[in-house]
């Protein structure tokens, strides 16, 4: 099985800004990172980019469809010009088997994260989702330009608990159970990631 991971933007396309300074390019390539680390165990990862590099959209459904990959999540911060919060998965248009892909995201993030707005599952016309061969999804973790949803967003904790859903969301969508010994706490699951990206 192999599973790729697209960290959104990068490179001279920042993507949104937190009121703090956080870039989304940076953050969401931070989380794919994470999630490489969880998912190694159980499948191939490959990541769309590895660094903040600037990487068409063109160029990442290409070398997605060229690796023959299982599965594609996008990952993404959103941004409002008014005080809007929440979290969103996005398919394409019309019924397809990226649909159950995005239920199992969705399903993972709300229940790590019951007290954040759940915005629903959305079909769009997005290139990353139109243009790839396999099932893809793209998830909006939160507003970056609402103060408090960025502030726990850029948490630590929060990237590990964001990063574990996708991670879970992707397994159930395979079929793959964690092995029992691999059903971690919090803790030790950051402490697995800090060695893997040797921290």
């Amino acid at each position: 099985m192999r599973v790729a991971i697209d960290a959104g933007h990068g490179g001279t396309d920042s993507g949104c800004r937190s009121p703090f300074g956080d870039w989304e390019s940076v953050y969401v390539l931070e989380v794919a990172k994470i999630i490489e680390a969880i998912l190694t165990p159980y499948v191939e990862v490959v990541l769309t980019r590895k660094d903040d590099t600037f990487i068409s959209l063109r160029e990442r459904c290409r070398d997605a469809n060229d690796q023959d990959v299982d599965l594609l999540v996008s990952l993404h911060t959103n941004a409002a010009t008014t005080d809007a919060k929440g979290y969103d998965v996005f398919t394409s248009r019309g019924t397809t088997r990226a649909d159950k892909l995005a239920k199992n995201l969705a399903s993972r993030h709300v229940e790590a994260h019951p007290s954040q707005r759940n915005r629903g599952i959305k079909e769009a016309g997005y290139y990353i989702l139109k243009f790839t061969r396999c099932p893809a999804a793209l998830v909006e973790f939160g507003f970056f330009s609402n103060p408090t949803e960025a502030e726990w967003l850029t948490k630590e904790s929060t990237k590990q608990s964001v990063a574990n859903a996708v991670a879970m969301g992707i397994l159930d969508f395979c079929g793959i159970t964690q092995h029992e010994d691999d059903v971690l706490t919090l803790e030790d699951r950051v402490a697995r990631v800090e060695k893997h990206l040797g921290i």
